[in-house]
């Protein structure tokens, strides 16, 4: 998983490094213009956030594995559970060859498990597989490596479903999910996984925490998780339930782990078995960094008044019908996954109870990103959602290919992309257009902002000549 926090002492290591533009923007772009740098808080080792959640959330009911699976948690000993981990795990192999923004080119491993054997759907992160032009293959166990589809990948949480064919699985057991509740400090699990490319590796510990330190809600786990490991299962060693999703650690720390808990794993599987859209709600708004450990989702900025009338200093308790209590984005989104066109939050505003209601659009799915490739520079639209509190361009460069024209005149990712010859550009579809209209010509001018404009400027501007070479029209749901 990518790099969510600015390094201090340690820094958040993934199976792969973070992009360039996430560099650019994650550096303090954004957070710089509002005014709202501020230091992260410490991972919280206590039991709320999980007690919370588990109290209130709505029961994830997946759909009941096939008979002969393992659809009911069994007292076992760690022996036997590796040994069965060892049937429904899977390797994950994804070849990048067109990386968007957070992903890189090249070849990269993981894990994932069997989820739904009478569909074949195998759950891993979603950095394990990308949200990219790719290729993606698992293998069981003694098997060769097959090509999967990407049934679904999270834009919220690291979470991805593949799909194999389900003659393959339909005699494999299927593990039990703890869709219920978080387990609490001190619960013996193990992961398993290919850390380091030594496969089918099983590591113990216990849960050390719960934090919603980075973009999302975590358990943290003093189990060794490294490279290799993300999308593998963390089990429960004292039933056997899997507890959440191997997902990233800290490098410089001692045992210091993280993975998605299997509660939010469960809503988004329900609702793909039951044939619903379980996209997160498009984030309208922005929160401020609980710095102080009070837990409490309040609200910085909104951005779509009109669809969910929230106001800055707005403190959001829970969801009507839903959840009684809610500490961070990760539980709101988790609690309005499937019900976005119509809710109700509990708000407390100005020290009065309020109640707002609101529809808001799903995220932009993965799975239907578009960008046009041209000069080997790909440029699409960005995601980042504060981008009008700085006048930010929405057309960002991705990916830059090494060797190709667009290198050699220094485009780089990150770069905004203002106009092209001489003509501005908002949107995809305006970009298209333009390119159509230039089709004949060579080399065209194009007006970049960057990040770093020395002591009197945020941004400096550069003109660099694009090659009108190679020009391709990138569209993700043609593609997998």
């Amino acid at each position: 998983m990518r790099p969510l926090a600015p390094r201090t002492d340690t820094e958040v290591v993934p199976s792969r490094r973070m992009s360039a533009l996430e560099r650019v923007c994650r550096a303090g772009l954004l957070a710089a213009l509002a005014g709202a740098i501020v230091a992260l808080p410490a991972p919280a080792l206590g039991q709320r956030t999980a007690a919370a959640v588990a109290s209130t959330a709505p029961r994830a009911s997946v759909e009941p594995a096939p008979r002969g699976a393992a659809s009911a948690a069994i007292a076992e000993s760690p022996e036997a559970l590796f040994r069965r981990a060892l049937q429904y795990t899977v390797q994950v192999r994804t070849t990048v060859t067109l990386p968007f923004e957070g992903d890189r080119k090249g070849a990269q491993r993981g894990a994932g498990f069997l989820v739904d054997a009478a569909r074949g759907w195998i759950m891993t992160n979603s950095h394990v597989v990308s949200g990219s032009q790719a290729r993606v293959e698992v293998a069981f166990a003694d098997n060769e490596f097959i090509e999967a589809q990407r049934v679904y990948v999270d834009p919220f949480l690291d979470l991805a479903v593949l799909a194999i064919d389900p003659e393959r699985t339909r005699a494999i057991p299927v593990p039990a999910l703890e869709c219920d509740r978080m387990p609490p400090v001190g619960h013996a699990v193990g992961a398993f996984g290919h850390p380091w490319g030594l496969r089918y590796t099983g590591t113990r510990g216990i849960i050390s925490g719960v934090t919603a330190r980075f973009e999302f809600e975590v358990l943290q786990t003093d189990a060794p998780i490294n490279q290799g490991n993300s999308g593998g299962p963390l089990i429960s060693l004292e039933n056997g339930r899997i507890v959440a999703i191997n997902t990233l650690t800290f490098r410089g720390a001692q045992n210091t782990n993280f993975a998605i808990s299997t509660v939010y794993a469960c809503g988004i599987l329900r609702l793909l078995q039951e044939g619903r859209d379980p996209s997160p709600p498009e984030l309208t708004w922005v929160s401020f960094r609980d710095v102080d450990e009070r837990r409490l989702l309040r609200i910085a900025r909104n951005f779509a008044r009109d669809a969910l009338p929230l106001e800055p200093g707005d403190i959001v308790r829970g969801v009507v019908g839903v959840i009684d209590r809610i500490d961070n984005d990760t539980q709101l989104v988790h609690a309005l996954r499937g019900r976005l066109d119509d809710f109700t939050l509990q708000v407390l505003r100005a020290g009065q109870p309020v109640q707002v209601r609101g529809r808001l659009p799903a995220a932009p799915r993965v799975m239907e990103r578009r960008g046009i490739l041209v000069g080997g520079v790909l440029i699409a639209e960005s995601r980042y959602r504060d981008s009008p509190d700085v006048g930010a361009p929405a057309l960002v460069v991705h990916h830059v290919e090494p060797g190709s024209p667009g290198q050699s005149a220094e485009f780089s990712p990150g770069d905004l992309v203002e106009s092209v010859a001489g003509r501005p550009v908002r949107t995809l579809d305006e970009l298209s257009a333009v390119l159509g209209e230039l089709g004949g010509r060579r080399v065209v001018p194009v007006v970049l902002r960057r990040l770093g404009g020395g002591q009197r400027a945020y941004f400096s501007f550069l003109e660099r000549p694009m090659a009108m070479v190679g020009v391709e029209r990138v569209d993700l749901s043609r593609r997998d």
